[in-house]
């Protein structure tokens, strides 16, 4: 018999429903963490194919480029709408000697599917003419397996503020 049993004063801190609670508390905060942590690992997952899709044009890695596009791609530009092929074939075209990313955000339409937007400032040519500047970019992402593929892509040089 504790000293507390006799005035039934027993501190909450030795009673069960605290432990029971905190339990609860504990199991809730690692459940939210685990949720948040699997949400960033694929926002991260989706930010470096991006990076690294850009690094394989930079670098004149076709094969490993369209290894990171989906059979499906699409691109739109000023100059045209691009299936997988023509996307392959128009980075041969391309002589990028730097790229930066910007303001890189990610959004998921669902758990296989996320939109990323940002900015890039690109030097380099396209067929010998200087393509150089800041750009707005848009591409989705799809989760195949367990490798996140390009499926669209979009970029337009941003106007001088």
């Amino acid at each position: 018999m504790t000293r507390f049993a006799e005035l039934d004063l027993m501190p909450v801190h030795l009673t069960k429903k605290p432990m029971k609670k905190l339990l609860t508390l504990t199991t809730t905060a690692l459940i939210a963490l685990a949720a948040t942590s699997f949400g960033a690992s694929d926002k991260d997952a989706v930010i470096q194919a991006e990076k690294n899709i850009w690094q394989a044009v930079k670098d004149k890695k076709v094969d490993e480029f369209q290894k990171m596009l989906s059979a499906d791609f699409r691109a739109v530009y000023a100059s045209a709408i691009n299936k997988l092929a023509q996307e392959v074939a128009d980075i041969k075209k391309v002589d990028m000697k730097s790229v930066t990313f910007g303001d890189m955000d990610v959004v998921f339409i669902d758990k296989d599917a996320a939109l990323l937007t940002y900015q890039v400032t690109v030097q380099g040519t396209e067929e010998g003419k200087d393509v150089s500047g800041k750009y707005n970019a848009a591409s989705v992402w799809k989760k195949e397996g367990n490798d996140w593929k390009g499926v669209f892509h979009s970029e337009v040089k941003a106007v001088a503020e």
